[in-house]
């Protein structure tokens, strides 16, 4: 059951890190990184393409060798430490920081919103499970 959760994270994540170049595009950061000082773009630009690149990774462990996660080791543990807590912020953040800045012109995205907090709360509980299993919770 863990195996095939993480192995459809996995491939949820892999379409979340391709998404981002459609962002680049919906979002028009390319005419929003024009307004940035040079040395800003650059740095909007790199983090965008490393945060892609960090989901990707996970994606593609998760999906392709979902084992090393649930196989009790001390490295999954400090790897899935770190990935509940980048999903956990990410759902904590998400409310606070960008659905205050959606609400203006984002009212009619609200189902793209939902979407978002379930996918973020799925990460943590996914993951969290996998964690537990690390601990041997479940077993």
């Amino acid at each position: 059951m863990i195996v095939l959760a993480l192995r459809t994270a996995g491939a949820t994540l892999i379409a979340l890190a391709l998404f981002h170049a459609v962002l680049w595009r919906a979002l028009s950061w390319g005419e929003e990184i024009r307004r940035l000082t040079p040395l800003n773009a650059r740095v909007f630009a790199v983090h965008t393409f490393f945060i892609a690149f960090v989901l990707f990774g996970l994606g593609v462990l998760s999906l392709a060798r979902p084992d090393l996660l649930v196989t009790e080791s001390e490295l999954a543990k400090l790897l899935l430490v770190g990935v509940v807590i980048f999903w956990l912020a990410r759902l904590v953040l998400q409310p606070l920081v960008f659905d205050r800045a959606m609400r203006g012109g984002w009212t009619k995205h609200i189902g793209l919103r939902i979407m978002a907090h379930l996918a973020f709360l799925a990460y943590v509980a996914v993951y969290g499970a996998a964690l537990a299993l690390q601990f041997g919770v479940g077993k």
